[in-house]
């Protein structure tokens, strides 16, 4: 039987053919690895650049200065100027990508939308507010021309310039940032026309849209609480036998009411949802207390509370509900940070300890094991920063008290 002759003798013989051919194979295998790296590290490096300009370079010479397909190429020819922070450059790119989009589709095409976003983040690198405002205005522009002004599918691009003011503001100075509040209140405004005339309150994005609408104009209160407002702003307001602009208290008021409006659109919309809960209407209801409680409507924000808790009865655990609302209490925050916000830990955080008053204000505030460098200047600024700060108070039995509170905060910047 010659095929049973050409077998190994044992299986041992056999395992240790098999092992050596395996560390044959994985050696040729290093090998050919170690091979095609040194290859690879012999390429030069790709200059993105330099790369989408021979790549429009080749297309203008096989087709047109017009091609189509040069569009794209321009704006990510102006993505990589703009990541090196050669904004004069980037702006060119796009800018031209914009002129093809035109000449191709037309001069209202809303496929030009992304070179103008492009456009004002450029100019606003170089300190070109106006001309910033100007490429999002002709977006907003473009975009009614194709759906109207008070259509539904303008909410994106709303959303979107929204973003754009709410982001840059942190960039500018007191004055310019009250500027891009002013363009984000009548962005606002007409944002909230169109979700109370065609958005039914049963639509799942209401409630978010409702709630971010009412944050705004609380951001626009603390700006003006901080700031102030500038005379010449253009936001002031002819009062009944009155001449001059509105007093602060007017204008707080003012922001107070189209919050107020925007919070309770929250609780009517949550109500209409399928899938809400009991908890979801609680703590909308709760927020709404908030609301009234940064603005120094205390018996307005305490009943709120007792009205939370009282919607918290249909739930399965009231009491573990309630707990979990109002047992301790909890920094007041209208962020219009879109999505969830983690919370890291660094070295630049403080252990704090506080007593919060029935009214939502920290006092007798402390910093557990500061650093050895914290100095006494730095501990006053940061008691002044955290004052600011309202909290919802701890509730017994409905009722606001005293309550202690440990928090992690961020040491905030010395003040000169």
């Amino acid at each position: 039987m010659p095929i049973k002759q050409n077998l190994p003798q044992s299986p041992s013989i056999w395992r240790g053919r098999v092992f050596r051919i395996s560390v044959l194979l994985l050696a040729i295998t290093a090998t050919q690895l170690s091979y095609a790296q040194s290859i690879a590290e012999q390429q030069p490096i790709s200059d993105p650049v330099v790369d989408y300009m021979n790549a429009i370079d080749n297309v203008e010479a096989e087709y047109s200065a017009y091609s189509t397909e040069l569009s794209d190429l321009y704006l990510g020819l102006g993505k990589s100027l703009y990541s090196r922070e050669e904004y004069e450059n980037a702006r060119k790119a796009f800018q031209r990508g914009m002129q093809i989009e035109r000449v191709n589709y037309g001069l209202n095409s809303l496929s030009q939308a992304p070179y103008l976003v492009s456009i004002a983040d450029t100019e606003s690198y170089l300190g070109n507010w106006d001309e910033s405002q100007k490429a999002l205005e002709n977006l907003y522009t473009i975009n009614t021309k194709a759906y109207g002004s008070s259509d539904l599918r303008m909410l994106p691009v709303l959303d979107q310039l929204l973003d754009w003011y709410m982001d840059s503001y942190k960039e500018r100075t007191p004055k310019g940032g009250y500027s891009n509040l002013v363009i984000s209140e009548r962005i606002a405004a007409r944002m909230y026309d169109i979700i109370n005339t065609d958005m039914p309150l049963d639509d799942p994005e209401a409630p978010d849209r409702y709630r971010r609408l009412g944050y705004l104009q609380y951001f626009i209160a603390n700006h003006i609480k901080q700031h102030g407002e500038p005379s010449e702003s253009g936001l002031s307001i002819s009062m009944a036998g009155s001449s001059g602009r509105p007093s602060d208290a007017t204008t707080s008021h003012m922001h107070f009411r189209r919050g107020k409006l925007a919070l309770e659109k929250v609780i009517e919309s949550l109500v209409e949802q399928p899938d809400s809960t009991a908890t979801d209407h609680a703590l909308a209801v709760a927020e709404l207390g908030d609301w009234y409680l940064v603005f120094g409507q205390k018996s307005s924000a305490t009943q709120a509370y007792q009205l939370a808790s009282d919607v918290l009865d249909t739930t399965e655990d009231p009491e573990q509900a309630r707990a979990a609302l109002f047992d301790a209490p909890r920094m007041i925050e209208f962020s219009m940070s879109k999505g969830s916000q983690s919370i890291q830990i660094d070295e630049t955080q403080l252990e704090l300890s506080m007593m919060i008053s029935t009214y939502g204000v920290p006092k007798d505030i402390e910093v557990a094991n500061p650093p050895e460098s914290f100095t006494d200047k730095e501990l006053d600024d940061l008691r002044k920063d955290v004052r600011k700060k309202r909290f919802r108070p701890k509730l017994v039995n409905g009722l606001a008290a005293d309550a202690p509170h440990s928090m992690t905060y961020n040491q905030p910047t010395p003040k000169g």
